[in-house]
Order: structure tokens, then sequence, then C-alpha cells
């Protein structure tokens, strides 16, 4: 071969070698990563005591609150203003009576929406 043709050659290879590295760092790398489940801890025996108990008490309190929405439903409000009335005592004795049908009305009223509030974050609560 003559010099000319060396020449040629390693300029050749050189560009060669270059657009390979170009190439390499513009191509864009990706990596598959694999999520592994992990197994959910196991309670202990005290642990699980404790959930049963929990759950028993949030169940005792849906049934009560269930029981007290029932009984409000049920209410029945007199067409005379004096067949029901609401009384409110607080700790101090103090009372306050009503039998206005509109009063008596919007409070029971109130009394169910706050009850189905609770029913609701009670429920939300309960999980096994």
């Amino acid at each position: 071969m003559s010099k000319s043709n060396v020449a040629e050659k390693n300029s050749t290879a050189a560009e060669a070698t270059e657009v390979k590295t170009v190439e390499a760092a513009a191509a864009p790398v990706m990596t598959i990563v694999k999520d592994t489940p992990e197994e959910p801890r196991k309670l202990s025996l005290d642990e699980k005591i404790q959930r049963v108990e929990d759950l028993t008490l949030l169940i005792d309190r849906w049934r009560t609150l269930n029981e007290s929405r029932r009984k409000l439903q049920t209410f029945q409000i007199g067409a005379d203003s004096l067949s029901s009335v609401i009384l409110l005592k607080d700790a101090a004795g103090n009372e306050f009576k009503t039998s206005n049908s509109s009063v008596i009305t919007s409070v029971i009223d109130e009394m169910k929406r706050t009850l189905d509030g609770k029913v609701k974050e009670v429920e939300e609560q309960i999980s096994l």
C-alpha cells in the first residue's frame, strides 16, 4: 500500500469512530425496573386481637347510629301544635321546651343529616 492509501484508511477509520461516538451519546438509554410486590407484614396475635376489638367497637357504634336514624325516620309530628314536644336540658338543669311543629321539623331534619354523616364516617373506618 502506498502512503496515501494508509492515510486515507486512517482518516476514514477516525471518522467512523467519531460518528459512532456521536450516535452513542445521542441515543437515549432506557432501563426497565421491575417492581417486586412486597409481602404484607404479618400481624402478631396481640395486633390481631386489637384490630378485632377496634372493629367490634366500630360495628357497635354503626348499629347505634343506624338505630337512632331509624327512630327519627319513624317519628311523626302531629298536625296540632301540642302533640309533639322537644325538650332540651343542659348540665346545669336549664330547660328549653317547644311544641312548634316547624321548629321540631327543622331539628329532626338536622339530626337526620348529622346522623347520616356520622354513619358514613363509621362505614369508611370499618375495613378488614
